[in-house]
């Protein structure tokens, strides 16, 4: 199958192109030319989807099968829509968990309400592009699939710390043994998923035509606390860390400077679990890689880009 793939130079995309090329499809992708792409056996079309003609151009030329696209907004998604309309079979989405918080039940499913507020985050925006691919598809038939992952970890990025971000140095003081501070009492769920599974459930979206229409939830089967969270990631470098914990209004209060926009943290303070079922059942994801263990590559591959000293 011939398939563009719009932002795949690093991390998700990066692991959803080597997806595809595991099943030995033909790989086209698109991206500012910001990051290289090394990912050899591929295609490569430098392009910003804010040039308006040239996406347009690329879009409505474009001969192939499919297209994936994990950066697109919900405008860029109405301006992509109808000059794709009826030269595809498949277009997949990337959207995002984020889009149930706060939580009225957990595990979080597919057809839950949502009405993500501004103070967590923005994922009213991920809520709003999966609008659009779905009346798409009611309205006109446009093929799209839209799966949410959660917060994504594994070996190409920085993991998810515990205040929300993805701050190299909160992860060093766990290295050095510093003292980490935990926001509330550390009982906060959230779900995190490695980042190579998550790019296969993408494969198999693309493999399985019968999720056209669809959303799935996509992330590891189980869901941690924050403070097991924090001490799988311990035990990944053998710190012997001191842990304290601080009510998240003491904790903005008392580092100003960093907390500007405390969303991350607000966000990472609430229950993040999700119902993965749906896709294990009808799209084959079977997620393995437990969490300690997916931490520790996490680790290494910091170790390994000096991001990180043990």
């Amino acid at each position: 199958m011939k398939v563009i793939v719009i932002g795949g130079t690093r991390f998700l995309g990066k692991a959803i192109v080597n997806g595809l090329l595991t099943r030995r499809h033909e790989v086209t992708v698109v991206h500012r030319g910001r990051t290289a792409l090394k990912t050899k056996g591929v295609k490569e079309v430098l392009l910003d989807k804010s040039d308006r003609k040239a996406f347009g151009a690329l879009l409505s030329g474009a001969r192939c099968d499919a297209v994936i696209d994990t950066i697109l907004s919900a405008d860029d998604l109405r301006f992509a829509i109808p000059s794709l309309k009826g030269g595809i079979r498949h277009y997949i989405h990337c959207g995002s968990t984020g889009v149930y918080a706060p939580m009225k039940y957990i595990p979080a499913k597919e057809d839950d309400p949502c009405n993500p507020p501004p103070e967590l985050g923005g994922f009213g925006t991920k809520l709003e592009q999966d609008n659009v691919l779905m009346d798409a598809y009611r309205q006109q038939g446009f093929p799209a699939t839209s799966l949410r992952p959660t917060n994504i970890y594994g070996p190409g990025d920085v993991p998810l710390d515990i205040w929300g971000g993805r701050d190299p140095e909160l992860h060093r003081r766990i290295v050095r043994g510093d003292e980490i501070i935990v926001p509330n009492d550390g009982r906060a769920l959230l779900q995190p998923g490695y980042v190579e599974e998550l790019g296969e459930a993408f494969c198999l979206a693309l493999d399985n035509k019968e999720s056209i229409g669809q959303i799935y939830n996509i992330s590891s089967e189980r869901c941690v606390t924050l403070n097991e969270y924090l001490a799988m990631m311990m035990d990944a470098v053998g710190s012997s860390s001191k842990v304290t914990h601080m009510p998240m209004e003491d904790l903005i209060a008392s580092h100003p400077d960093y907390f500007k926009w405390p969303a991350g943290l607000n966000f990472v303070c609430e229950h993040m679990c999700v119902d993965i079922g749906k896709a294990m059942d009808q799209l084959g994801f079977a997620p393995k890689i437990l969490l300690d263990e997916g931490l520790r590559r996490n680790f290494e591959w910091m170790r390994d880009q000096g991001i990180v000293k043990y």
